[in-house]
């Protein structure tokens, strides 16, 4: 099973995929931004599985507000238009 962890003397504390370095959004950019397949992205991660990959595609959108920057808990049905 591949971890995804936080350490603040590395990468700033950005979630990485352990014992690689390679931080989840890059992985995550690189298939909803830059439309590449799982398969793609081992390519240009060769240290990457495609378990490893899958984690990290899965664990940036189930932290999506995380990735962008929106206080997740801030909730957003009861917040005052401004």
């Amino acid at each position: 099973m591949t971890n995804i962890v936080k350490d603040r003397a590395h990468s700033d504390g950005a979630p990485t995929i352990e014992g690689t370095g390679i931080r989840v959004v890059n992985v995550a950019c690189a298939y909803e931004h830059n439309g590449y397949s799982p398969d793609e992205i081992a390519e240009f991660y060769p240290a990457l599985s495609l378990e490893d990959i899958h984690s990290a595609i899965a664990y940036y959108y189930g932290h999506i507000e995380e990735f962008r920057g929106v206080d997740p808990d801030v909730d957003r049905d009861t917040e005052t238009p401004a």
